[in-house]
């Protein structure tokens, strides 16, 4: 599309006033009215946006501290490129070993290795748990010992610590995982009211009891149903209601075990394919010490694999990672990064390495703070000066063209596939997005009216509980910014 027809159709679609011609001062004037909304008050604002010869065009707050929510995965997945181009990045896939057990028999191990796109669903056609299971029969073995979820080749670290992180957003981390470490239940109402509900869950094995107390309510009423899953238990109670004739409530959470849980569902399988278990489901973990924070990498025990799968292609999951803003892969990736120096996989040596890449690139230590991979800590801190100053270092890289690929575009795809539609913005801006319960964050490149590139980050922190979503302001500030450029 011409240049001239572009700048035409941003002033009919994106702004009723005309921009034509707009001063910094004039256009960051504009931008602050639009923050000032009465029902926004109290959320604090940062935005940074530079041409790409660094010329300034937007500064607000640009020194001030922010959360930046999955805008972390931007550091993460770089320097997973980064590292990836110096040839120094191994992507193991998940192993299953026989090892002696007790009374002559063979435990069977599954040996996770970091691979996060492990899965034993029923539309699995690739990296599947089915395949392991298919070589301990071919094996000839029918009878085993234990079966044991290994994912001691990472520190025991399953969760972020923070009060604020909602069930279900996938934060539950193990070098062994399946099925992005979630499990869904869906419950159905009864046919008459004070009828039990019925619950389905496809994940179910012998080993894990489903306690369904829900309830069917009369009709029109809300559908109200809660699960309690008990740390360490094996144990999932459901409770509530759901009225006579809704519709069924599917819920997603994230399991408390995952090498245990990948344990019971590879004993399910074997157990199909007329294997006896005759002893235990359990996992094997490998505690976080202070010795291993920042230990060299152990080398690989001298037990042979039975068989070995082969993970999907970095890229491809670093793509996924950052188009879905995927916080299990972001975290793992954060461990490989520590692998990849020779170092322990544990989240402080990960931070290690990523620190290190933010030293190269030229970013004040001040300037930032990161506690976890995927963003999830309302800990980690970013200023907008220091993440445009890194989008711009990510720009002389040799590997920025892939990397850039791997983010969100504005009413296209991964998370602002349903932003900015019908704007000049849809297929212009390419962004990672992020959000919190009080914060939202975004930072990227937009392509302005005049077609010139622009750079930016933008972060609202401290949203009121009552307060309506910010993402509107948000997007329409940036319509603003590109359309007066």
């Amino acid at each position: 599309m011409p240049i001239l027809k572009t700048a035409a159709l941003w002033l009919t679609l994106a702004l009723p006033m005309p921009l034509a011609a707009a001063t910094p001062a004039d256009l960051e004037s504009q931008i602050r009215a639009l923050l000032a909304k009465p029902d926004l008050a109290g959320t604090r604002w940062g935005l940074r946006v530079e041409d790409k010869t660094g010329h300034v065009i937007v500064s607000i707050a640009p020194d001030d501290r922010f959360q930046p929510a999955s805008n972390t995965k931007v550091f993460v997945t770089s320097a997973a490129f980064d590292v990836l181009a110096q040839g120094k990045l191994a992507n193991p896939g998940t192993q299953v070993r026989l090892e002696p057990g007790a009374k002559g028999l063979q435990n069977v191990v599954l040996v996770g290795k970091g691979d996060a796109s492990l899965s034993d669903r029923a539309d699995c056609t690739r990296d599947c748990l089915s395949q392991l299971a298919d070589a301990v029969a071919a094996s000839g073995v029918k009878r085993v010992g234990d079966v044991i979820g290994d994912d001691s080749f990472m520190p025991d670290e399953r969760w972020v610590r923070s009060g604020r992180i909602r069930p279900g957003s996938h934060t539950i981390m193990s070098a062994l995982t399946l099925n992005d470490n979630t499990i869904s239940i869906t419950v159905s109402p009864g046919a008459a009211q004070g009828s039990a509900a019925s619950a389905a869950m496809p994940d179910l094995a012998p080993e894990v009891a489903l306690i369904d107390e829900v309830t069917t309510a009369a009709p029109g009423t809300a559908a109200e149903v809660h699960a309690e899953i008990a740390p360490g238990q094996r144990a999932i109670r459901l409770f509530g209601s759901l009225p006579v004739g809704g519709k069924p409530q599917t819920l997603h959470f994230d399991v408390d075990d995952p090498a245990d849980f990948a344990a019971i569902r590879f004993a399910r399988l074997l157990r199909a394919r007329g294997i006896t278990v005759s002893g235990s489901v359990k996992p094997r973990h490998a505690p976080l010490t202070a010795e291993g924070i920042l230990a060299t990498a152990p080398a690989a025990p001298d037990v042979p694999a039975l068989a070995s799968l082969t993970p999907p292609d970095p890229i491809e999951d670093l793509t996924l990672t950052a188009k879905l803003s995927q916080n299990l892969h972001a975290h793992l990736w954060l461990k490989k990064l520590a692998l990849s120096q020779g170092l322990a996989p544990s989240t402080p040596a990960g931070l290690t390495v990523l620190n290190a890449t933010l030293d190269r690139a030229g970013l004040p230590r001040w300037s930032h703070d990161f506690y976890d991979g995927s963003g999830l800590s309302p800990d980690n801190r970013i200023t907008p000066r220091a993440m445009v100053a890194y989008l711009h270092w990510i720009d002389g890289q040799n590997w920025a063209p892939q990397w850039r690929a791997t983010l969100p575009i504005a009413g296209v795809d991964g998370t602002l596939a349903g932003r900015m539609k019908n704007t000049p913005l849809a297929g212009n801006l390419r962004a990672k997005t992020g959000t919190l319960l009080a914060a939202n964050a975004l930072a990227g490149y937009v392509t302005a009216a005049s077609g010139k590139e622009l750079v930016f980050a933008f972060y609202a922190n401290d949203r009121p509980g009552d307060a309506p979503s910010v993402l509107p302001v948000m997007d329409r500030v940036m319509q603003v910014v590109a359309a007066g450029n």
